[in-house]
């Protein structure tokens, strides 16, 4: 209780200072209930109804002065309590706004509230009561039949500061006819506390944070979200939506069970939607989470945050349930051990904050998806590990393990320098059909597999200053044991190696950066090597050897294949492996083309985009054709084609481009006259931040620099607000986009991930920033 009163500063009183309790408690044979005869003191302003009719019609209403109930001279407002009493039906006409809201709750209540199309805006808490002795005093019991509010268009939207909302004692979820939505609109850092369960047609959180209790006044019970049970609404189907609106949040104490779950329709029927949307929050504090939703959204970012025992991901209890198993941003905190389900899909971020490395299931964890994914303070050490990225990459902070199998399916890694274990277990296997690693420092594989494959035995390492993917391929057989790769990356390459191959073949051309093995258990089997030249152009494949740094590579050398792309290839034995480095090499000048692109450049100013670039050098003829990409970097389109001119170095591009949209990106392909091509590096479109249809923020990650944001055209730059959240969803800073671009750095805040706010009364957008 404490944390939650110091991370998000709730008010968790279950008392109120208007409610005098007096608590009947009737102990039976095979449990208890209770009856709350809690009788409610009256406040000067107070409305209550006398008959039926419209709600801003005066002659509906009667108002305590303090000593008598008078007729009411105006419809209540904001700062007024009102009861509705019973068999008194009142009808809203726009939308209006009240105090406390208390409901006739006993015996045949009638309807009592016609929301049509409308809100009722409601500043304190939705409460029952009935009548004793001619005063009102609270019900913890509704009526279970009667649809006293309604119709399903209308809402009780919840606004102001931090306070409960529906309390046990006050309120329960028996109305099963009721029609209505609910939704939660706390003022901006604030929180409603739902501390009862609670029954509608749909449930939002449009702002602020919500906290769902897990209630111990009496029985301790989860203040379940539920839904209307009539038969129009999908008969006997799943039904009733939960949806957290772009930078809310939603906070459950459930701990699962024997308690129930944290949002169901009934107690055998699903809801039919949980939307956690982009920029929306899930704070789960409970060691099993429940949830029975046929659909479940997490878009957003998700934290499991339990501070004791072992914390388990969200399930479900229902076989109509859906499979809550996908994930945007997952994220890991506190000190209970986090114990990960058979398998989790994930499309954003995974991380874990503080607290123990989340432990295997045994589980899965695949990455997909498009967009930008990060590793943060997490190794991983699971099971089985599958990347498939149509496009986009994930970025690492740390090392990444596999406890088995790792599957590498489509999309790029970037290591950031660290190291890549798999199959730490001896009990897995990797696989490779497609995608790539960059910036990786070394490659470890243990119990290497004894029968080698294009798929187990092939390693895709990027190319940073050649470009293109260095794969290498091993086939054959191997003795199993450890295998160690690494890439070194240097710069260039060796027009002059001065070493012959060792069938006398003179080497006249070499790449610079090479491949590192060792590690190798002892065998003399025959081993195939393959190394791919992607990006190189070469005038013939048979030029292509496979050397070592600076001599003659062990084994003899193969022909090269042109497959899906060009393979040098060589035959030696396992032995000949270990302790030595092989690269891509050549026996005749200028088989492989001598062109390298370097400072590429477009930038956009007055109407006209300027595309530069330069080449170290080009002594073939061919034809450059310059292509464009908006928004990503994939589906590049051709702007124009321009002939490359022998021994020219420089080059540039001028075209008219009124106003760009989005962010764009080029990039340089040069063809020579055989068909052979290369591309240059992406490079973005400069100058044009004012046009930008997508926020980002720079440098991210930031050490102690200072920090840019750019936003989408259609923001206002001098009414926009940017607030700095911390992964436990504190408000770190808030200030203007000026004076955030102007003066916020770095060195002002601890290391983690945060999350960056951008609003400016219309549109809303949040980025991830990672401090190191």
């Amino acid at each position: 209780m404490n944390f939650l009163k110091r991370k998000y500063g709730m008010q968790l009183t279950l008392n109120s200072a208007r409610i005098y309790r007096i608590i009947l408690f009737i102990f039976l044979e095979m449990g208890y209930s209770y009856v709350s005869f809690s009788q409610i003191a009256l406040e000067i302003g107070d409305y209550r109804t006398i008959s039926s009719g419209d709600f801003d019609n005066p002659a509906i209403w009667e108002r305590w002065d303090g000593t008598a109930w008078l007729p009411a001279a105006t419809k209540p407002e904001i700062g007024n309590n009102v009861f509705f009493q019973q068999g008194n039906e009142v009808r809203i006409r726009a939308n209006e706004s009240v105090n406390n809201l208390y409901l006739f709750s006993a015996a045949s209540p009638g309807r009592l509230l016609n929301l049509q199309t409308f809100e009722l805006r409601v500043n304190g808490a939705l409460r029952a009561f009935r009548l004793e002795l001619g005063q009102f005093t609270i019900n913890n019991v509704s009526n279970a039949t009667t649809d006293w509010i309604y119709p399903q268009t209308g809402s009780i939207v919840f606004i102001g500061n931090n306070r409960n909302v529906v309390d046990r004692e006050s309120w329960s979820a028996n109305t099963l006819n009721s029609r209505f939505q609910v939704r939660f609109r706390a003022n901006p850092g604030q929180t409603l506390t739902v501390n009862s369960g609670f029954k509608a047609n749909a449930f939002v959180i449009e702002s602020g944070t919500v906290v769902q209790t897990l209630n111990t006044d009496g029985i301790p019970a989860c203040s379940t979200f539920s839904y209307n049970v009539q038969a129009m609404f999908n008969g006997t189907g799943p039904y009733g939506d939960f949806i957290i609106e772009p930078g809310a949040t939603f906070v459950s104490q459930c701990p699962g069970p024997p308690q129930e779950q944290i949002i169901r329709r009934t107690n055998t029927i699903p809801a039919a939607l949980f939307h956690l949307k982009p920029g929306a929050n899930l704070v789960l504090l409970g060691n099993n989470p429940q949830m029975d939703v046929a659909e479940f959204r997490f878009e957003g970012n998700t934290y499991y945050r339990s501070n004791a025992g072992t914390q388990r991901l969200v399930s479900t209890t229902f076989a109509s349930s859906g499979n809550p198993k996908t994930y945007h941003n997952l994220i890991f905190e506190n000190a209970a051990v986090k114990l990960l389900p058979d398998s989790v899909f994930l499309t954003g971020d995974i991380g874990r904050l503080t607290g123990p490395t989340p432990n295997d299931g045994p589980s899965m964890l695949r990455f997909q998806g498009t967009a930008e994914q990060q590793i943060v303070n997490w190794e991983l050490d699971l099971s089985q590990i599958h990347v498939a990225k149509p496009s986009g990459r994930i970025v690492t902070f740390n090392d990444l393990r596999s406890l088995g199998n790792w599957i590498m399916e489509s999309g790029q890694i970037d290591f950031n320098g660290y190291d890549l274990y798999i199959n730490t277990d001896g009990i897995g296997t990797f696989q490779y059909t497609g995608g790539s690693w960059r910036n990786i420092h070394r490659f470890f594989y243990t119990n290497f597999p004894t029968v080698l494959t294009k798929e187990n035995a092939h390693f895709p390492f990027e190319d940073v200053y050649q470009g293109g993917v260095r794969r290498l391929r091993l086939s054959g057989t191997s003795p199993g044991g450890d295998f160690q790769v690494r890439y070194i990356e240097i710069p260039g390459s060796n027009w002059e190696p001065g070493f012959d191959d060792t069938d006398g073949t003179p080497i006249l051309y070499q790449l610079n950066s090479y491949f590192e093995i060792e590690g190798l258990s002892a065998g003399s089997d025959a081993i195939e090597m393959e190394l791919a030249a992607d990006n190189l152009i070469v005038d013939a494949v048979d030029d292509l050897r496979i050397v070592s740094n600076g001599t003659p590579a062990p084994g003899l050398h193969l022909p090269g294949v042109d497959a899906d792309t060009l393979w040098a290839r060589r035959s030696l034995t396992y032995d000949q492996l270990n302790n030595r480095t092989f690269t891509i090499g050549s026996y005749r000048y200028l088989s492989i083309l001598p062109i390298n692109f370097i400072n590429q450049k477009a930038i956009w100013e007055s109407g006209e985009v300027n595309i530069t670039w330069e080449v170290a050098a080009n002594e073939e003829q061919g034809i450059y054709e310059i292509e464009k990409s908006i928004d990503q970097v994939a589906n590049f389109k051709s702007i124009v084609k321009l002939p490359a001119e022998t021994n020219k170095l420089s080059n540039h591009y001028l075209y008219a481009w009124k106003e760009p949209t989005g962010r764009t990106f080029f990039r340089i392909k040069f063809t020579n006259l055989e068909g052979k091509r290369i591309y240059s590096r992406i490079f973005r479109l400069e100058g044009v931040s004012e046009y930008s249809s997508k926020a980002s923020i720079y440098p991210n990650p930031v050490k102690t620099e200072q920090l840019h944001l750019s936003l989408p055209n259609y923001f206002d730059p001098a009414s926009s607000t940017i607030q700095i959240y911390d992964s436990k969803g504190t408000l770190i800073d808030e200030l203007s986009l000026e004076k955030f671009n102007l003066s916020f750095e770095g060195h002002s805040l601890q290391a983690g991930m945060y999350l960056i706010h951008a609003f400016d009364g219309k549109h809303f957008e949040v980025l991830k920033l990672i401090k190191n």
